[in-house]
């Protein structure tokens, strides 16, 4: 039954057993995706933390390897990222065939919390501490951590962004072991209900456009839009020293309005940004009805900025899923739907990605349901309130935790196209060509379920419409 369990997702990645948060060293090197993440192999709440490891040649189908790190007298092992030194400014790499893979890690001790390095010449297989760890000693700040390095090319140096309270700090390094400070980020910026934590610096292309801008994306718990865990992002510029936002001190972006994705960063040593997330809310992440293992990562997406409203706006598409397809549907392609007259497909299973075109020129609402005889989750595109809510209160079990039963909304000027993602106990729900993004869980525990389709307040029309039945890769 491994990996057939009740709420396991089928196409996502969960470990075996037991807790996972935060993906950490995400790296790609010779055809092979490194995830690392926050483990605990001891239980299925959150514990000492440990880097587990997955790999992937294709980000779908996913090998869990041994565990990569363990804590040591400096403290757990506490998120960070992995490079490759390719021209072993590290002086680290011994072997003449393996470039060497680097990691830079929180190490969390009681009350102190500094950065340390380890390494690995053989494809990440296995790991040596740097004996001169920490390479960052804690200057008096309580939440200093999340390291996340890349090589900048201007200046020819390696760049850290860390959290630091609910501020970004920067440094610099030649060698991945000697660090300066350079400055910081944050305070007069974005929204500050909690604690800033995973950020990543990365440059991105505009769509569209023959121009890149810097994204500084970081993490935030609690102060959610819809409360909790959520991930804010800047877009600004960066000269190798500082981070300049373009925008106002009071804007606060969202990469994603639902309540389960967290800690995103993405991977470093490939030629287009993909990023991967903790489908979890640190409100009830220990809480969720799942046995043996407790948490699953959400699709690899592909990130760029687009323009809308002469303002940029991050966005997000799943990486492709074809391969995965065992039998699609495809509708009428005029699909024509009028109040009280709803349309249903009975759905096999609840592994399946919906996908459409609105024609325009429409004003009226849209609700997609995930129907069993007793429970529902239901997708509701507003037009009137230009919103979109999901609304998981009759979803199935929502009662391990009073936060969990929850209507969320997004704010949505208009429904051009979307494409909903369910996998066995969660849903992505990408908008407009991803430029609007939800994702939540749900626990549905009833063996049958329809999709049904209804207009609420005039008729809709729907173009395009296929339902992709999606193949479990644990297979």
């Amino acid at each position: 039954m491994m990996y057939n369990e009740q709420f396991r997702q089928q196409f996502h990645f969960s470990p075996k057993e037991n807790w996972m948060n935060d993906p950490n060293g995400l790296v790609y090197y010779k055809g092979e995706y490194h995830l690392f993440y926050q483990y605990h192999p001891h239980s299925s709440v959150w514990g000492p933390m440990h880097w587990g490891h997955a790999i992937s040649k294709n980000l779908l189908h996913w090998e869990e390897l041994p565990i990569a790190l363990y804590p040591d007298e400096l403290g757990q092992i506490f998120s960070g990222s992995a490079v490759i030194d390719k021209q072993n400014t590290s002086g680290l790499r011994t072997s003449d065939q393996e470039d060497v893979m680097v990691a830079i890690y929180t190490h969390h001790g009681e009350d102190n919390e500094k950065q340390s390095i380890a390494y690995s010449n053989d494809r990440g297989r296995t790991w040596t501490k740097y004996q001169g760890n920490p390479v960052i000693e804690n200057p008096g700040i309580k939440d200093f951590r999340d390291p996340k390095v890349f090589w900048h090319e201007r200046s020819q140096k390696w760049i850290m962004s860390l959290a630091c309270g609910d501020q970004i700090q920067f440094y610099r390094s030649p060698n991945l072991i000697d660090w300066t400070f350079l400055s910081t980020f944050g305070s007069e910026y974005g929204a500050h209900g909690g604690v800033w934590e995973c950020p990543d610096l990365i440059q991105l292309e505009v769509e569209r456009e023959q121009d890149k801008k810097w994204v500084l994306i970081v993490s935030m718990n609690p102060g959610g839009p819809n409360g909790g865990s959520a991930i804010q992002y800047f877009i600004g510029d960066f000269d190798g020293t500082t981070f300049t936002c373009d925008d106002e001190k009071d804007t606060v972006k969202w990469a994603d309005f639902g309540r389960d994705f967290y800690a995103a960063v993405t991977w470093s040593n490939v030629s287009e940004p993909v990023w991967i997330g903790w489908m979890s809310n640190w409100q009830y992440a220990n809480q969720v009805p799942t046995n043996p293992f407790r948490s699953v990562m959400s699709i690899p997406r592909k990130l760029k900025l687009r323009r809308q409203n002469n303002e940029l706006k991050l966005v997000q598409n799943s990486i492709d899923l074809s391969s995965l397809y065992k039998e699609t549907i495809r509708l009428n392609d005029n699909l024509a739907l009028l109040p009280l007259e709803p349309k249903q497909i009975e759905l096999k299973d609840l592994q399946v990605m919906v996908e459409a075109k609105v024609k325009e020129n429409n004003s009226s609402s849209l609700t997609l349901t995930l129907k069993g005889e007793r429970e529902q989750l239901q997708v509701v595109f507003d037009r009137v309130k230009q919103e979109i809510r999901v609304d998981r209160t009759k979803s199935g079990n929502v009662s391990f935790s009073e936060h969990f039963a929850s209507m969320d909304q997004m704010l949505l000027e208009e429904l051009k196209d979307f494409k909903l993602i369910v996998d066995t106990s969660s849903i992505e729900l990408f908008v407009n060509q991803g430029s609007s993004v939800m994702t939540e869980l749900f626990y549905p525990s009833e063996q049958t379920y329809t999709l049904e389709w209804a207009a609420t307040d005039g008729e809709v029309h729907l173009s395009n419409v296929s339902i992709h039945h999606i193949e479990s890769t644990w297979k």
